[in-house]
């Protein structure tokens, strides 16, 4: 059977995995990052861990695959800019591929249009060539499919709607802009959420100085007025990304993943379906499905990419 080895390099933690061709983890690794080191020594500390996986299982591996959070040119192997790694124009796969014990195939890759090949593979995007993914955690990422093709762009930029303006009088965002739906569809903007419906008295248990989102998504589930409040702006401000999805690209499916939006899907689907339906022509949102994501880790889609 067809197997592949997939690697999520993020600023805290390496994750991967040997993946099989139908979406099965046969083994998995984790060690921390470490970006304090520099470009260098975590490259080494990710071929460490390809060659601990092969040698661990010791069968056939046709590929590796490797997912990285920023702007990646998944042409030349190169990261242009990573901000949450202090990366810039760091060249990543050549360097990779010479320190791995056996000759493979590296494939580097933005790690949300990892994810999404992973969901057109293995999850919630089988069977259709059009549809979009939005993974909600620290920010939102996005990425999206058209005619069986992951997008890019000219330079690259391609699914950034987690910039897209929403509010031009919106909160800070950390690119500088202001407005950006991320601001609001993230961690960070639900919490920011919620400690304005509590700065507005909404009835809560919720402590203002000691809020997680976690804490929120509990509340909330118990009906706690701010949290329900807090979900439902994200909810709707992730409905207007939605619908600029489906205005520019009528995809089949809409997919929600990332640890915050497998976690809040139950309560976000409602007032984002509703924000999404008052925002498109009414055709072109009859057959469209809002599905939750079905690959959980991010190291199997990564793995997906080297099943070209």
């Amino acid at each position: 059977m067809q197997r592949a080895i997939g690697v999520d390099v993020g600023a805290t933690k390496i994750a991967s995995a040997i993946v099989t061709r139908d979406g099965v983890v046969q083994a998995t690794r984790q060690t921390a990052t470490r970006v304090e080191q520099g470009a260098d020594m975590v490259i080494r500390r990710i071929a460490d861990e390809i060659n601990a996986l092969m040698q661990q299982d010791g069968g056939e591996i046709s590929g590796i695959g490797v997912g990285v959070p920023g702007l990646v040119n998944p042409e030349a192997g190169i990261v242009i800019d990573a901000a949450n790694m202090r990366w810039q124009n760091i060249a990543l796969r050549e360097p990779l591929v010479a320190l791995l014990d056996a000759n493979l195939s590296v494939y580097v890759e933005n790690d949300v249009r990892g994810a999404a090949r992973g969901e057109f593979l293995f999850g919630a995007a089988r069977g259709v060539n059009d549809f979009v993914l939005l993974t909600i955690g620290s920010g939102l990422g996005t990425a999206a499919m058209v005619n069986g093709q992951i997008i890019h762009g000219a330079y690259f930029f391609a699914s950034e709607a987690g910039h897209f303006v929403i509010d031009p009088q919106g909160r800070a965002c950390t690119c500088g802009l202001r407005g950006c739906a991320e601001t609001v569809v993230s961690g960070r903007g639900l919490i920011a959420n919620a400690r304005e419906f509590l700065q507005r008295n909404y009835p809560s248990v919720l402590a203002p100085d000691a809020l997680t989102t976690t804490a929120i998504l509990d509340a909330a589930r118990a009906n706690d007025s701010a949290a329900l409040a807090a979900l439902e702006k994200m909810g709707e401000c992730l409905g207007i990304v939605m619908a600029s999805a489906s205005a520019w690209l009528n995809p089949a499916r809409i997919i929600i993943g990332g640890g915050l939006g497998n976690a809040a899907f139950d309560l976000l689907y409602a007032p984002a379906r509703e924000s999404y339906s008052q925002r498109v022509l009414r055709g072109s949102q009859a057959n469209v499905e809002i599905l939750r994501s079905q690959v959980e880790s991010s190291a199997v889609g990564a793995a997906a990419l080297a099943f070209r």
